[in-house]
């Protein structure tokens, strides 16, 4: 890996994801109004649609290209490039868009979820479908992210979805759960990416703040008997 440059924006100010269009273009979620202070806090409790979506186009100049959303997360593309994927955690949903050609996202449709906080997303290219990985209780896991650092017993319950986009991209997507644990595989789980070899399918699953990750086997559903592995 080189580093080729560095680029900043007032419109870049507290991103969280980024997902790469061209060799020169990308998108990035900013998750929040508000950086520091209660003010944060507020925005995050309340759930405020303050957060937006920046492009950074092949002029080297950045843009909004979607605004209004409750802390916009993880963040994805499809395969061909026609289709964004945008995580909202505070709504919770993950939303389907269309990327225009001045950079600008048209929102196709959405999927809003009920006792489920999206975080991070990622598409599988052999298939398209979209892989969310998040959190059963938004407490549990915020306790934890505060006191991991010095010891704690908590383990936030965790859950992969597999999202389906219907053949129109306007009535959204099907869902699946594939995998649901109580955090003691991998406490915090914030990623989840489809790996293929051949015949052999693995999920792959990441957490902030976890000092290892967790290889799951893939068959068509992954329930209480997955195998899994820690490293």
């Amino acid at each position: 890996m080189q580093h080729v440059k560095t680029v900043k924006s007032p419109l870049l100010y507290s991103p969280n994801d980024v997902v790469a269009t061209s060799r020169t273009t990308f998108y990035a979620t900013n998750e929040l109004k508000y950086v520091w202070g209660l003010l944060r806090r507020f925005e995050i409790l309340l759930g405020m649609p303050w957060g937006h979506v920046v492009h950074y186009g092949h002029t080297g100049t950045f843009t909004k290209a979607y605004d209004g959303i409750s802390y916009p997360n993880g963040i994805a593309r499809s395969s061909d490039g026609s289709i964004i994927y945008v995580a909202a955690s505070s709504e919770p949903s993950v939303n389907m868009f269309r990327p225009k050609s001045d950079g600008t996202l048209e929102l196709l449709s959405k999927k809003v979820f009920r006792g489920f906080v999206p975080d991070n997303i990622s598409v599988d290219g052999a298939t398209g479908h979209v892989l969310v990985a998040g959190f059963l209780n938004t407490f549990e896991m915020f306790r934890y992210n505060h006191e991991v650092l010095r010891g704690t017993s908590v383990r936030p319950a965790a859950s992969i979805r597999r999202l389906i986009p219907s053949k129109n991209l306007r009535k959204g997507f099907s869902e699946e759960g594939i995998l649901n644990h109580d955090g003691r595989l991998l406490p915090s789980t914030t990623v989840a990416v489809m790996q293929r070899r051949g015949s052999t399918k693995r999920i792959l699953l990441g957490s902030v703040m976890a000092d290892h990750i967790a290889i799951c086997s893939a068959g068509s559903h992954i329930g209480r008997n997955n195998k899994a592995s820690l490293i």
